[in-house]
């Protein structure tokens, strides 16, 4: 008869706390690059800094929204970023539709 056990690596604990630590850290990097930003954003800061996507794409799926913060300043369209980031708090569906009982993201 076959019989495995399953036993961690010596430095496994080690491990671990490193691999958290390396997640603390970089949650915190970027926590202070949102606050390094101004206070009002252009489109191509916006998708570069707060959405990481082209300006093509940023364009084409989340500008045209009705309902997407925004600002008219003269002849510019400037985005705050405050507004932002609560406006896509309040419309990320992904962690209601996949595990509705967990608790998603940084506390």
């Amino acid at each position: 008869m076959f019989e495995a056990k399953l036993q961690p690596e010596a430095d496994f604990n080690n491990k671990v706390y490193d691999i958290f630590y390396d997640i603390a850290k970089k949650a915190q990097e970027d926590a202070s690059k949102e606050t390094e930003l101004p206070y009002l954003l252009d489109r191509t800061s916006l998708a570069e800094y707060v959405f990481n996507v082209s300006v093509q794409s940023l364009d084409a799926h989340v500008l045209k929204r009705e309902d997407f913060p925004k600002v008219k300043v003269g002849g510019r369209t400037l985005y705050p970023k405050d507004l932002v980031i609560s406006w896509i708090r309040d419309h990320v569906e992904v962690s209601d539709q996949i595990a509705p009982k967990r608790n998603f993201g940084v506390i």
